[in-house]
C-alpha cells in the first residue's frame, strides 16, 4: 500500500529547477503525475484552481467544522475551523504562503493529517482567539460518493468546473470550549473533498460582455449526506426560483454492498415563519428503478453560516478565499446564530450581503423507522416561490 509523507518529518532536500522557481516535494517520489510539472503545480494556470476539504462533525446540540484548501496558482493555503457554542458561531480563519511547505496540510492553528487515505483523517485545532480547540479523528463509515462534475459557462468562458466526492464518517476525540472539555464520542461526521475551477475562489474576475446572459439560475441548494447505521446516502440539488430542477446527484448504499443511484428528490420543508431558517421537513428520494424512499428530518442543533467559513466574501477584507493575505495571517470572529430575527453573518459583512444560516445538523428518520443524522446544507440565494421565500 502506498503511504503519504509524514507531516513534520524532515524531507531530504532537492535541487530547484527553472531558475529556482520550481521545487520537488515528497509527493514527487510517486509515479502519479498528471501534468508536466512537479506535483504542487497544477496543469491549469487559472488563478481560480483550488483543491481542498470541508469536514463537519456533530451530535444533538453540538456542531463543529473544519476546512483546508490549497490555491497553488495564487501561492495560498487557507482554512477555517470552529464550533457553535451557546448559540454563537465561533470562527478562526487562517492563510499562509503555500510554498515552500506545499505538502504540509497546516495553516495557522489548523492541521490535517491523512492517517489512512479514504479511511481516516485527524483534525487538529490548536489554541486560538475563539476559545475552541479540538483533536478528533474521522473514520469513514461509508464509501466515498463521487458526484457528477459541476460545469458552468458564462459569456463563452468556463466559470466553474468542479469535481467532488462526499463521505460519511464517525468522529472520536476531544473538543474544548472556554476550558471545558467535551468528549467527541462517536459523533456523526461528513466530509467534502472538491477540486477544480470555482468562480468563488481566488481573485474575483468579472466576466463582462455585450451579449445577453441568463446569469445563474440557481435559487436554492440542498446537499444532504446522511447516516442511518447500516444505510448511508447523499444527494445534492439546485433549483431555480420556480422549483425547476437545475441539477441532481444522489446515491444510496447499504445494507452490505447494495448500491443504487438516485435520480430525483421531492421535498416538503418547514421554515420558521417569515424567515429562510429551516426547521425540518420531508424528502422523498427516487432511485433508478423507480423505488421511493421517504426521510423525515428535524434540526437538532444551532446551524452555522457558511460566510463564517470565509465563503461568499466572508473574510474581513471582503475578498474571496484563495486571495493572498501575506506569508502568515489569522483572523477570528464570533456572532449569534440562535436569533431568528437577525440575519446571521460575520459582523464585518454588511447585513444586506449576509447569507444567513445554511448548515443544519439534523435527526433523520428513514424507511422502516431507522434513525440517524445528517448535515443539510440549504442555501437560499434569491426568492424561491414554492415556499414563498423572499
Amino acid at each position: 500500500m502506498v503511504g503519504g509523507p509524514e507531516v513534520g518529518r524532515p524531507q531530504p532536500p532537492s535541487v530547484p529547477a527553472a531558475g529556482g522557481e520550481l521545487s520537488l516535494t515528497a509527493l514527487d517520489d510517486y509515479p502519479f503525475h498528471q501534468a508536466l510539472a512537479p506535483f504542487p503545480v497544477p496543469a491549469s494556470a487559472d488563478p481560480r484552481f483550488n483543491d481542498g476539504y470541508y469536514f463537519g462533525f456533530f451530535t444533538k446540540g453540538q456542531f463543529a467544522y473544519f476546512g483546508i484548501r490549497l490555491h497553488p496558482n495564487n501561492n495560498v493555503m487557507d482554512g477555517f475551523a470552529g464550533a457553535i457554542a451557546g448559540g454563537e458561531q465561533r470562527m478562526v480563519r487562517a492563510s499562509r504562503a503555500l510554498r515552500p511547505a506545499t505538502d504540509t496540510l497546516a495553516v495557522g492553528p489548523l492541521r490535517l493529517t491523512v492517517v489512512e487515505p479514504m479511511r481516516k483523517q485527524r483534525l487538529q485545532l490548536d489554541e486560538n482567539p475563539t476559545g475552541v480547540t479540538f483533536d478528533v479523528t474521522i473514520e469513514a463509515s461509508s464509501p466515498a460518493f463521487f458526484e457528477s462534475p459541476d460545469i458552468h459557462y458564462r459569456r463563452g468562458r468556463l466559470l466553474n468546473h468542479v469535481l467532488r466526492y462526499t463521505q460519511l464518517g464517525r468522529a472520536h476525540g476531544t473538543m474544548t470550549v472556554d476550558g471545558e472539555e467535551i468528549a467527541v464520542d462517536d459523533w456523526y461526521s461528513d466530509r467534502d473533498h472538491s477540486w477544480g475551477l470555482r468562480a468563488s475562489m481566488g481573485p474575483k474576475i468579472p466576466i463582462k460582455g455585450v451579449e445577453p446572459s441568463r446569469g445563474d439560475p440557481r435559487a436554492i441548494r440542498i446537499w444532504m449526506p446522511f447516516d442511518l447505521g447500516d444505510r448511508f446516502g447523499m444527494f445534492s440539488t439546485h433549483e431555480d426560483a420556480d422549483g425547476n430542477r437545475v441539477d441532481f446527484d444522489g446515491h444510496l448504499h447499504g445494507p452490505g454492498d447494495r448500491h443504487v443511484e438516485l435520480v430525483d428528490v421531492r421535498h416538503s420543508l418547514r421554515y420558521l415563519e417569515g424567515t429562510r431558517r429551516l426547521l425540518g421537513g420531508e424528502f422523498v428520494l427516487t432511485d433508478e428503478e423507480g423505488e421511493r424512499y421517504t426521510y423525515e428530518v428535524e434540526v437538532v442543533a444551532d446551524p452555522a453560516c457558511a460566510q463564517g467559513f470565509g465563503y461568499v466574501r466572508g473574510w474581513q477584507d471582503g475578498d474571496q478565499p484563495g486571495t493572498w493575505r501575506g506569508a502568515e495571517y489569522i483572523e477570528s470572529d464570533r456572532f449569534r446564530v440562535d436569533d431568528p430575527d437577525e440575519i446571521a453573518g460575520p459582523p464585518h459583512v454588511p447585513v444586506e450581503r449576509r447569507l444567513g444560516v445554511c448548515e443544519y445538523p439534523t435527526i433523520v428518520r428513514g424507511p422502516d423507522g431507522r434513525t440517524g443524522m445528517a448535515q443539510i446544507e440549504h442555501m437560499v440565494y434569491r426568492p424561491y416561490h414554492p415556499y414563498g421565500l423572499k
